[in-house]
């Protein structure tokens, strides 16, 4: 069951909400807040109101949230305990809160923080496109030194796209707007819950109905890269699990079983390949980036086989103590 704590105003409806989906990283929402605070929400000419999702049963985010109530924010801040845990029951929680009360929804997570102009961008945007969902840039800054398998950081970027250009696959959903009609009527599927791939599943969906999905070059966000997933043996579990979650997606789109098998045959060949070239090159660097797509290649058949499984288990990750 869920509950609303909130201010004495928040009866007025508002046009746009805010929600940080969190779990167990309290100095993370602590430092995304403050960057948040200090964006211009002129330009919506009506009320913003930021939800703090608390996924975590000991609902660690309200004492964060007590602080908030405590010192006050000219922002109204209201705090969502949900359960059961999951990324899609977050998520899904934030939708339905935005749809209450026919609001814009915009997603930031809590290892991230946004750029100076970032929601005056996206709502631009989003004045321009109503009826578009509009996603924006996420840049990594990274908390430690690069491994030298990747010293080019390449790994952990993302594509990104020219202002205003309409997308023909899905990005992320942690920095990402969604207008009324799609707060009114979509929601992710409970079957990629603790899986991951959750965004790609609902938007490949959304760009299949004819729906459009469009970029915001300037509504850029950074997100946090702790020390502790900047190892191979994190990359090599993400490949995994990510490869595994897209099999699901690809066969609710309708790939075939003998597609897929080709999907693993491909990245086994490939992965081969590069080790191989790698090893006679006495290039470490290089072998040790080989052993992703012989991870990815095991996702992938997996994935015809499994039914769930919960990826986020193992890496609540927040940042440092000090």
């Amino acid at each position: 069951m869920t509950t609303i704590d909130r201010s004495e105003e928040v009866g007025r409806e508002g046009p746009c909400v805010i929600a940080i989906c969190t779990y167990k990283r309290p100095l993370l929402l602590e430092s995304l807040l403050k960057e948040i605070f200090v964006q211009d929400f002129s330009t919506t000419g009506g009320r913003v109101d930021l939800l703090i999702i608390d996924n975590d049963p000991e609902q660690s985010a309200k004492k964060v949230y007590d602080e908030i109530v405590k010192t006050g924010s000219d922002l109204p801040v209201l705090y969502l305990p949900v359960q059961p845990q999951g990324l899609v029951m977050a998520r899904n929680a934030a939708l339905d809160f935005a749809d209450l009360h026919d609001a814009v929804l915009i997603f930031i997570d809590d290892d991230e923080l946004p750029d100076e102009g970032w929601f005056a961008s996206f709502w631009q945007t989003h004045l321009m496109f109503p009826e578009d969902v509009i996603a924006g840039p996420v840049i990594p800054r990274f908390e430690a030194k690069l491994p030298s398998w990747c010293q080019d950081g390449s790994y952990w970027q993302r594509e990104t796209f020219d202002d205003g250009a309409i997308l023909g696959k899905p990005t992320g959903d942690g920095n990402i707007l969604y207008p009324r009609n799609f707060v009114n009527g979509w929601r992710y599927s409970p079957r990629f819950n603790t899986s991951g791939a959750q965004d790609t599943h609902l938007l490949k969906k959304w760009i299949g109905s004819g729906g459009r999905l469009r970029w915001s070059a300037q509504a850029k966000v950074t997100e946090i890269v702790p020390e502790g997933r900047l190892t191979l043996t994190y990359a090599l579990d993400r490949a995994y699990f990510s490869s595994l979650a897209y099999v699901w997606v690809d066969r609710e789109m309708g790939s075939t079983v003998a597609w897929t098998i080709l999907r693993v045959v491909r990245r086994l060949c490939i992965g081969i390949k590069e080790y191989l070239v790698a090893l006679l090159q006495r290039d470490y660097a290089s072998r040790q980036r080989a052993l992703l797509h012989f991870s990815t290649a095991r996702g992938t058949l997996d994935g015809l086989r499994l039914k769930s499984f919960d990826r986020y288990a193992d890496y609540q990750i927040d940042a440092p103590s000090s």
